[in-house]
């Protein structure tokens, strides 16, 4: 009988006092750290490359993607035949300055131009309740400091026309090539929405804006482009073909 009890006893299980055998070695947690550090370690190379691989996917466009710089110029090695290209300065009509004919004007806030000299950023920043904003076009005031006709600098259909408490009244026009032409800080308006103009028909006079209150009797000017501001004087014509 006790033969038979000793049989039914059960086997010490040997595994663990091996385990701890291992443990109370003194190189086993070294080693296990550093395993672990090499596991961890393959698995971030492994995601970072998966990261760079997609970054570079997406900052290296193909078939018929335009990237286009701060000027509006199509990035070297990019597609500029696709549909959805973004137009360029010398693939469009010139635009004309806005400014009705025999009026002698000067240019007194330009565009904000992320790549332009710390000293032509900060004059191109407008204040507002204390703090600071990029100009998003440019600014034109009348030599004798009175209002004065502002025409279209394009042929196109007008899209809107609102009076903006901020910014004064407001005429958009749309172009070919997804171009949008802005004039805000309006005294009054003499079209409406859905009228085509022609460059250089009369859309209103200039006055003043709550935002550039400073700025006195002017006319703001903005290009957009697929709904992005971008510089106008890449698309007007050169100061020496001004109609002054």
């Amino acid at each position: 009988m006790e033969n038979e009890k000793n049989q039914n006893q059960p086997i010490p299980f040997k595994k663990s006092s091996s385990w701890k055998k291992m443990m109370g070695k003194k190189w086993a947690f070294p080693a296990i750290y550093i395993g672990t550090a090499a596991i961890i370690l393959a698995f971030v190379m492994w995601y970072q490359g998966n990261v760079i691989s997609t970054v570079s996917e997406l900052t290296n466009p193909q078939d018929g993607v335009v990237v286009t710089n701060p000027e509006g110029n199509p990035t070297p090695g990019t597609d500029t035949q696709g549909d959805d290209a973004v137009p360029v300065a010398g693939s469009v009509e010139p635009l004309a300055w806005p400014v009705g004919a025999g009026v002698q004007y000067d240019q007194v806030m330009s565009f904000f131009d992320e790549k332009a000299t710390a000293e032509e950023q900060q004059k191109a920043l407008i204040k507002y309740n204390n703090s600071y904003f990029p100009h998003t076009g440019i600014d034109l005031k009348a030599v004798d400091g009175k209002s004065f006709d502002v025409v279209a600098a394009l042929a196109g259909k007008v899209t809107k026309v609102e009076n903006d408490p901020l910014v004064g009244r407001v005429v958009e026009v749309e172009h070919a090539d997804k171009m949008v032409s802005v004039y805000q800080s309006l005294e009054n308006i003499i079209v409406k929405p859905g009228d085509e103009v022609t460059q250089g028909q009369v859309l209103g006079s200039a006055g003043r804006s709550e935002y550039e209150k400073d700025a006195s009797v002017h006319l703001h000017f903005e290009v957009r482009v697929d709904g992005k501001a971008v510089n106008p004087e890449q698309y007007l014509l050169q100061p020496e073909a001004k109609n002054q």
